[in-house]
């Protein structure tokens, strides 16, 4: 996958299992979490930059879908994409597979810009838009998920 960054690797731990005896829906999006972490510290959102200047991403939107079960102690990997920005939100996609490359979940996010300090919504900071540009040459032409973009809807005959 030459456009997406591998942002986690991790074991699904027994804690994280239901009483159906896989991995419990919350327990997705805290992996996904953690890989938007990863992300935003390989663009320069350290901790140590948001104690700095204030600036961090806060999540407005989530829309997660769930391909397969996931068991204890399966080892899953997620990869992340950016699919979009502008000045102030950032809209990404993280995949999670197992260690057959199957597809397990994925999730799409609307993330915006916020200064801790100020307590308001901001435009990226000059940092911010040059890492987001250097992301996108970095990652090359964007393959569009195929989940991207859906909502949650019934069919109709």
């Amino acid at each position: 996958m030459p456009s997406a960054l591998q942002t986690l690797q991790t074991p699904v731990l027994k804690d994280w299992i239901d009483y159906n005896d896989h991995l419990n829906d919350a327990y997705y999006l805290v992996i996904f979490t953690k890989a938007t972490d990863t992300l935003q510290n390989h663009l320069g959102l350290s901790l140590e930059h948001i104690k700095n200047t204030g600036e961090t991403l806060f999540t407005v939107e989530s829309h997660l879908a769930y391909v397969q079960q996931v068991g204890v102690g399966e080892m899953v990997t997620v990869t992340s994409k950016i699919l979009e920005t502008d000045t102030k939100r950032m809209r990404i996609f993280h995949s999670m597979f197992n260690d057959q490359d199957e597809l397990l979940a994925t999730v799409e996010m609307l993330l915006i810009c916020y200064n801790l300090e100020s307590q308001k919504v901001t435009d990226f900071s000059p940092m911010m838009q040059q890492s987001l540009s250097l992301f996108a040459t970095e990652h090359g032409p964007l393959t569009w998920p195929k989940n991207a973009g859906k909502g949650i809807a019934l069919k109709r005959a």
